[in-house]
């Protein structure tokens, strides 16, 4: 069953419990959050007003190479297409917004930056379970951190077909894992995120209160493999539409992500060469508008 972390009053116990789920699942739920329940409804709604807008006012706010933010409907996740929708907004980035629904731009910004607070303490703790000081990686993610917030869409019916579009892939998502830090996760009602855990894919279901939690790959590098960046993907939705928004947690783009020494002492040797996270988000990000091959993996930086 996946992990389930109550974070009122962090603890000692507190912290193992996280760096457990961390090293065996990679993904869990975290209760007691301190993100404000209407808060969590209004992006909610939000969300579902926007997508609900007919396709040509949603593509006058559309993300270009040049600006990836934006709205979106033929994202490629390991060179197939995903049945979903999206609209991505970045902090401190140039975001087209629309004119409705009201309020869309103040809502994402106050649960971004909502989300934001949680990830920082949630890296915190999971420095602590490293045996390092909880702010090790602060530096990286208080200024100029490349962060961004995504509201996704899975309609019932592919969006796309009979579109002059690259061909659907059989998921909402391929399987993949996530660039970044951490990601947190807001889930609808309806069960679709699975996480694939000793050659089994297992269903995330979403939990009432909860939000979803999950290592990305910069974090499983700081961690020297001690923590896992689990593959996921999500199932495409049956006969109801499917609703979800993720906020991914990045470094600043000046960020040389390596071991830490407390995750790889002299006795252990770092598993990891150094890794550009400006270039590596690049390259990421290039997988996503079309097929240029074999998607950098932090496999390609092992020693």
């Amino acid at each position: 069953m996946v992990p389930v972390i109550d974070l009122r009053g962090v603890s000692g116990q507190s912290v193992e419990t996280l760096a457990t789920a961390c090293a065996d699942w990679g993904v869990f739920h975290v209760v007691n959050h301190g993100i404000d329940a209407a808060l969590i409804a209004s992006v909610q709604a939000a969300s579902r007003d926007f997508f609900s807008l007919p396709l040509p006012v949603k593509k006058t706010v559309s993300r270009t190479m040049d600006n990836p933010f934006g709205y979106y409907d033929r994202e490629l996740t390991k060179n197939l297409r995903d049945r979903k929708e999206i609209f991505d907004y970045a902090p401190g980035e140039t975001t087209p917004w629309p004119a409705s629904p009201p309020g869309f731009q103040a809502i994402l910004e106050d649960y971004a930056l909502a989300c934001h607070r949680l990830a920082l303490q949630l890296i915190a703790v999971c420095c602590e379970g490293l045996g390092a000081d909880g702010d090790t990686l602060e530096r990286h993610f208080r200024c100029g951190h490349s962060s961004f917030l995504r509201l996704n869409y899975y309609p019932s019916i592919d969006p796309l077909s009979g579109a002059d579009a690259p061909p659907a892939g059989p998921y909402g998502i391929s399987q993949h894992s996530d660039a970044g830090a951490i990601t947190v996760l807001l889930q609808d009602e309806l069960a679709g995120l699975e996480v694939l855990r000793d050659g089994l894919w297992v269903e995330v279901a979403p939990m009432a209160g909860a939000l979803t939690i999950n290592i990305g790959d910069m974090l499983q590098v700081w961690s020297n493999d001690r923590y896992l960046a689990p593959l996921h993907r999500v199932r495409a939705s049956g006969e109801r539409a499917r609703y979800s928004t993720a906020y991914f947690c990045n470094p600043d783009y000046s960020t040389i992500v390596t071991p830490l020494s407390n995750a790889a002492p002299a006795a252990n040797t770092a598993l990891y060469k150094p890794i550009s996270w400006a270039e590596f988000r690049r390259l990421r990000a290039m997988g996503d508008y079309g097929d240029y091959g074999e998607e950098v993996q932090i496999s390609h930086f092992r020693v």
